[in-house]
């Protein structure tokens, strides 16, 4: 058997701001998708999935997939000009399990999407002898999204631990050892496409100002010390552009959790692209992450007990 994982992200901020060329900070979260090949006991390819829901399926090895559960591992195949799964060699059974980015059947905004095709990219490659890269999982995932998306997400899926992520180029980042974090779901799942056409269409339209101020935040984080200062201004801004842009990045449930955070001592933040999704807590004292975790479990939300995953997108043979 062959077995990839790669993690799941949280955006810590440069949200929108890395569309237009800033540095973001994006941390690897130990939510794993793991995609599995086995051999078939038959002629025939076989998928199934666990997290999200697809009935499982069988495809001949002269053809490609065409259910919902196979479109990814199908698009990267005709990706390399493949027109059928014997182009990868003997046929297989292929699991795929993203079930670490739910809760009660809801997606949590941990970045599964860019997890599992890091995951299966990287088990194709292995498959047909090809040479991984990140570029490349880049493009792939970028034209899986119709064409938007910085890239950050598959980024920090294929090297783990916190980068900062502009144009395309990651480098090694770190917190300061004395802040520490909490990352809660709001209680609702957002995807992320709708709301970056709405962003693209508003920056064609309107003063960009507080776009730039949030990019001058965002530069501040990226190339300076990632402190509660800097982090509390760089969420002042993000809140003036969502004001603007319209993008419902500060929900009802995340002006909530704001409100529960500034309670107990701690700096909120959103971290979704808008309609809900995850958000963070940052303080330098643990106690009051605490009181802060408390709070939002009494008022019906869900911390996530999550932690940095130090290492990308992992192949294992057994």
């Amino acid at each position: 058997m062959i077995k990839t994982t790669a993690p799941g992200k949280v955006v810590l901020w440069g949200e929108y701001a890395v569309l237009v060329g800033a540095a973001a900070g994006v941390m690897a979260l130990n939510t794993p998708a793991t995609v599995a090949a086995s051999r078939s006991t038959d002629d025939e390819w076989h998928f199934s999935s666990q997290g999200f829901k697809a009935k499982p399926a069988s495809c001949p090895a002269n053809e490609l997939p065409k259910n919902s559960s196979t479109a990814l591992l199908a698009a990267i195949l005709r990706h390399w000009g493949f027109v059928s799964l014997d182009q990868c060699g003997q046929a297989m059974r292929i699991h795929t399990d993203s079930s670490a980015f739910f809760q009660d059947s809801r997606k949590l905004g941990l970045g599964s999407s860019a997890a599992v095709c890091a995951a299966t990219y990287r088990l194709l490659c292995e498959l047909t002898a090809r040479n991984p890269t990140l570029t490349e999982a880049m493009s792939i995932h970028r034209d899986w999204q119709g064409g938007r998306g910085s890239g950050l997400d598959i980024a920090s899926a294929w090297h783990g631990g916190l980068i900062r992520f502009q144009q395309g180029e990651a480098t090694p980042a770190e917190l300061p050892a004395e802040l520490h974090w909490q990352v809660v779901f709001s209680g609702k799942s957002a995807g992320t496409q709708g709301y970056v056409v709405s962003f693209d269409e508003w920056r064609r339209e309107a003063d960009v100002a507080p776009l730039d101020d949030l990019v001058a935040a965002s530069t501040c984080l990226s190339d300076g010390a990632a402190n509660l200062e800097a982090l509390a201004s760089y969420c002042a801004a993000l809140k003036t552009f969502d004001d603007a842009a319209r993008l419902n990045i500060f929900t009802h449930e995340h002006i909530r959790l704001g409100t529960l955070a500034a309670a107990s001592g701690v700096l909120y933040k959103p971290c979704g692209a808008g309609g809900g999704d995850i958000g963070i807590g940052f303080s330098d004292d643990p106690y009051a992450l605490a009181v802060f975790r408390q709070r939002v479990v009494e008022d019906g939300f869900s911390p996530l007990d999550l932690e940095m995953a130090s290492h990308g997108v992992v192949l294992e043979r057994g």
